[in-house]
């Protein structure tokens, strides 16, 4: 993916940029991860399975489109129009969640809100190269990070009030509300200076072409393409875990929504820790030993997870969680820029970001049908879906084994140690 022309990156624009990572953390906690599963399996009373097929359709129409969306903004050379629409849909289906269809309508709408919400942050990465230089970049990078954990607890406590009052359908809308709000610095203060270009229909088709021939390349880099496929393996369990966390604490360990609020915020807190700790070790150990420990640390979080029955450990299993997540977020980019080739950066980043999402697709759909094909061992069958996911992570572990970590210094990709 190209980088926009933009006017000189600023303090203001970084700043702007930055913002939108507050904004859109927001979102996902309070939809995808605190309130909407409840809402389905809880208030309304259906089966796990429905919240399943909907996070996975929304997942695999993201996957489908991503080639497609990335193309058309390389090519027309923008990146903010892009991002102000997908916003404002994902912001427009969020308010109608509960207000419009029932259960049925509120599931449609969160199929629709994900997608746009998950096309637009597309654009939001692609833009950290036009508000920054390279001397800068890893801070400014930084500073969204830090933004967005700081958004996430923001948005718990923010829509708190409204939950209390009205329960979980009265999420949706202060959560959308706020995303827009604090995503309008980002759209006022990114410029973008490059000249419009007309669309075309073959934008598309290069889209999916590019992809294909990355697909087709990659095997030619051993090492990077046992990553990708053990990258696959441990987001698969790891997505789906922290997008049911809400469901197994509320159905399996009894769990009010006010003690999943202060759980969530705990974990983001040990989010920033882990995130900063996460960074300086793999400077010193390298990024697969690095992201060896923290998958480690995800078989005890499952094992935990599935075999604890008293309530309050699941408060360090929660701390936990965030500790991890950060971690490995901040882990397995890294290992990527170190197994790919430095001129192909841009394609692999986004056949990377394509597997992520596949990835997505798969976890809730074992969860939902693990939960149906054992809904006779009752709170059991949680339990045992959480050990399906374990095995996903350990054959995450095991393919990652393999691949050998070029050094630092003279690594020029994964080709090193082709075929």
């Amino acid at each position: 993916m190209t980088t926009t022309t933009t006017a000189a990156p600023t303090r203001r624009a970084a700043f702007g940029w930055a913002m939108y990572d507050f904004a859109n953390s927001i979102w996902p906690m309070n939809v995808t991860t605190l309130y909407f599963a409840l809402w389905v399996t809880v208030d309304h009373g259906a089966k796990d399975i429905v919240y399943g097929l909907a996070l996975s359709a929304s997942m695999l129409c993201v996957a489908v489109l991503s080639p497609v969306l990335g193309a058309v903004s390389d090519r027309m050379q923008r990146r903010i129009p892009f991002l102000v629409t997908f916003t404002l849909i994902a912001v427009a289906a969020t308010t109608l969640i509960g207000r419009v269809g029932g259960l049925q309508g509120g599931v449609l709408l969160f199929v629709v809100a994900n997608l746009a919400f998950q096309s637009g942050l597309i654009y939001y990465d692609a833009l950290l190269g036009s508000v920054s230089t390279q001397a800068n970049r890893g801070r400014i990078s930084g500073m969204g990070v830090a933004l967005g954990y700081a958004g996430t607890i923001a948005g718990i406590f923010m829509v708190k009030p409204f939950v209390d009052w009205g329960g979980r359908q009265q999420a949706f809308l202060p959560t959308a509300v706020l995303f827009l709000l604090f995503s309008i610095p980002c759209f006022m203060l990114v410029k973008e200076v490059a000249p419009k270009l007309a669309w075309r229909w073959s934008h598309v088709r290069d889209g999916y072409r590019q992809v294909g021939a990355t697909l087709r390349q990659v095997r030619q880099y051993r090492d990077l393409f046992r990553f990708i496929v053990a990258r696959f393996l441990y987001v698969d369990a790891i997505s789906t875990v922290t997008s049911f966390m809400a469901v197994y604490t509320v159905k399996v360990l009894g769990f009010t929504d006010s003690m999943n609020q202060v759980l969530f915020v705990v974990g983001a807190a040990f989010a920033v820790l882990g995130a900063f700790l996460a960074g300086r070790v793999v400077d010193r150990i390298g990024p697969k030993k690095t992201l060896t420990i923290v998958l480690l640390l995800w078989v005890v979080v499952l094992v935990g997870a599935a075999s604890t029955f008293y309530r309050p450990a699941f408060w360090a299993i929660g701390a936990l969680v965030g500790f991890s997540l950060a971690s490995l977020w901040t882990t397995d980019r890294v290992f990527l820029l170190r197994l790919a080739p430095p001129d192909r950066l841009g394609e692999f980043f986004g056949l990377f970001g394509v597997i992520g999402k596949l990835s997505a697709v798969l976890g809730p759909l074992l969860w939902g049908g693990t939960l149906l094909a054992l809904e006779g061992l009752g709170q059991a069958s949680y339990r045992v879906a959480i050990l399906v996911l374990l095995s996903l992570l350990l054959a995450g572990l095991w393919v990652l084994r393999g691949v050998k970590e070029p050094a630092a210094a003279t690594s020029k990709g994964a080709g090193a140690s082709g075929p």
